[in-house]
């Protein structure tokens, strides 16, 4: 029965226009591939055959191929020529040069199956790598990078994260190296900066302040940078880093939509990490940080000081916040409200509501009458019991675990101001 509907469904794929009929060889051994074995290439006579034909039967056949792989796509059939592929391309390239249509063709060909592949493939950095670099057109990369994104959405672990995170630090840079259009740079950027979220939503404990030295003594005369500041934001701007100068209370360099790949932090958007290719025009860094002894290690470059080292020490973390026991399954509706919290010793009012000119957008502030901090950006951790609030400008942030419900909301967090490189206890009262 199985090799009945497999006859059938080739009998149903036969292309509309006429091949050459030097061919004929080699599409009876393709038709019994698919009857006998539900692939297409499954003979390695098929090779044998070509080289005896002209450079346009050979064109042809890539087309044979691909109206067949239209209507006969299944897991086999796309492993099948995934690998044979592979084997026919130098055929081609030996007989017909790339230059010519048949070859051409053929590469494309293998790149739009190559897309096909991954989607069935575990999660791999280099192969994805070896695929980007070999696509034969820009469309074909941009084809690639955006079912890799949809990819990336099914990564469950911090390893099979930090795999998507490599591919697409290499795939913007080289794209943008090659000059391709923009959006393929900015495709790569937002992987970066999904999966960035996804593994810390997984392996919290980076966010803090951390205070640092730099070996550059003129940078650090005139910049005064004294404090990182690592915070997650919203979707939007994921990770921020802040290099902030604390003294003066201000944050000399902010860093959208940063990358974190293993325990290295890392400038994402509008820049090279390939130090061969930096566009020195745009300040850029990296840092480690080691988990165990809470220190970094990394560089910073600007323009008018080039490169310098730093070294540092996490001073102040809200790891407390996902240690404690907190309310899990909450909705952030049962958050809304007026609640009297304390803030580094002061009183002061949390407001969380919708906002007035978008009921599905939430909002929130700490009021006193001395003080108004808005925070445009809210979101709940439903499965860990924290809210979180950032200001529009990423420099201040309030996390808070929701550790009691029965009568009222009841909050412990802290608060961090990115300027003042501070981290303030926060409390219900």
């Amino acid at each position: 029965m199985k090799k009945l509907l497999l006859i059938l469904a080739l009998v149903a794929s036969v292309p509309a226009f006429a091949l050459n009929a030097k061919l004929e060889p080699a599409v009876k051994m393709v038709e019994a591939c698919l009857a006998e074995q539900g692939v297409l290439l499954c003979n390695g006579e098929i090779t044998e055959v070509l080289k005896t034909v002209s450079l346009d039967a050979r064109g042809e056949f890539v087309y044979y191929l691909k109206d067949l792989v239209n209507k006969n796509e299944t897991e086999a059939v796309i492993k099948n020529l995934y690998t044979e592929l592979q084997v026919l391309v130098p055929v081609y390239e030996k007989l017909d040069g790339c230059s010519e249509w048949s070859c051409r063709d053929l590469k494309i060909f293998l790149g739009d199956v190559s897309v096909r592949y991954v989607k069935i493939s575990p999660i791999d950095s280099s192969l994805y790598i070896t695929l980007y670099k070999a696509q034969a057109v820009q469309s074909g990369r941009y084809n690639l990078l955006m079912t890799l994104s949809a990819k990336a959405q099914t990564a469950k672990t911090v390893a099979e994260m930090d795999e998507m995170v490599k591919f697409a630090e290499f795939a913007k840079d080289y794209s943008r190296a090659i000059k391709d259009e923009y959006y393929l740079y900015q495709a790569g950027v937002a992987i970066v900066r999904d999966m960035t979220l996804a593994a810390m939503k997984l392996r919290p404990g980076h966010e803090g302040v951390y205070k640092v030295t730099f070996d550059n003594a003129e940078m650090a005369k005139n910049l005064r940078i004294d404090n990182v500041i690592v915070m997650e934001s919203n979707d939007r701007d994921a990770l921020v880093v802040n290099f902030v100068a604390s003294q003066s209370r201000i944050i000399k360099v902010s860093f959208k939509q940063a990358g974190l790949l293993g325990n290295t932090f890392f400038s994402n958007e509008d820049v090279y990490n390939n130090d061969n290719n930096q566009e020195i025009q745009s300040p850029f860094f990296k840092m480690e940080l080691d988990r165990e002894t809470k220190t970094v290690k990394g560089y910073f470059a600007t323009a008018r000081y080039g490169k310098s080292t730093f070294t540092g020490t996490l001073a102040q973390s809200n790891i407390s916040v996902y240690g404690q026991a907190n309310v899990e399954g909450l909705s952030i509706d049962q958050l809304v409200g007026k609640h009297a919290v304390n803030v580094g010793g002061y009183d002061m009012t949390l407001v969380i509501g919708k906002r007035a000119d978008d009921r599905s957008t939430y909002e929130g502030a700490l009021v006193n009458q001395n003080a108004l901090i808005s925070f445009s950006k809210v979101s709940l951790d439903s499965s860990k019991g924290i809210i979180s609030l950032v200001d529009s400008k990423n420099e201040r942030k309030l996390t808070l675990g929701v550790t009691d419900i029965s009568n009222a909301p009841v909050f412990k967090g802290q608060f961090l101001n990115a300027a003042q490189a501070k981290i303030l206890n926060v409390q219900s009262k």
